[in-house]
């Protein structure tokens, strides 16, 4: 994920519209590392973030007690399978 992207998450009280934001750090030379941390907001709050290993398999989260389990599993799958729309045309 290269761009902040907004998440249609469905819950057993409706749906809430989460932002998910990478988190790059700029190294030498000026080029950005992806840092492997997501920062997930709802309505301008910072809700939590979410860290990942390099290849994306291990991962924890830390953040508010608004979302379940279940809600962060669901965030952390659509980051797995998620592919920036504007790269599909580089990806073949």
């Amino acid at each position: 994920m290269v761009n902040p992207v907004q998440y249609h998450l469905s819950t057993e009280n409706g749906e809430r519209l989460i932002l998910i934001e990478p988190v790059y750090e700029e190294i030498a030379g000026g080029d950005l590392f992806a840092t492997g941390r997501y920062v997930l907001s709802e309505q301008n709050a910072v809700g939590g973030e979410i860290r990942f290993d390099g290849e994306l398999f291990e991962w924890e989260w830390n953040g508010s007690h608004s979302l379940e389990d279940e809600n962060v599993f669901q965030i952390v799958k659509f980051i797995r399978e998620y592919n920036e729309p504007e790269l599909e045309l580089y990806l073949d």
